[in-house]
């Protein structure tokens, strides 16, 4: 999951916010639909990311956002590249 293409940006994204499918392709650019919905399709089924419907909206609206396991998984890639940014010069 974590070695697939995308997938640090699409957690990166939903660590700030809740946002909705064309929210993420739209702020990563060469991102194709469809390697975004399977990408979303695959976090979910790992519980890191959760699919809400808001039907009360006209038309209804799909977010996504990270469950706390997915919150975790965010924190450590963040720092993961906070280390990589402090010694890529050495």
């Amino acid at each position: 999951m974590l070695g697939c293409k995308w997938t640090f940006h699409i957690l990166r994204l939903l660590a700030c916010d809740d946002v909705q499918f064309n929210q993420i392709k739209n702020s990563i650019d060469g991102l194709p639909a469809s390697t975004l919905s399977t990408r979303l399709k695959n976090l979910q089924e790992v519980d890191v990311v959760v699919r809400t419907v808001d039907e009360a909206a006209t038309p209804p609206t799909v977010s996504y956002a990270l469950t706390e396991k997915g919150t975790e998984l965010a924190e450590i890639i963040m720092q993961i590249e906070e280390l990589e940014r402090r010694y890529a010069h050495d």
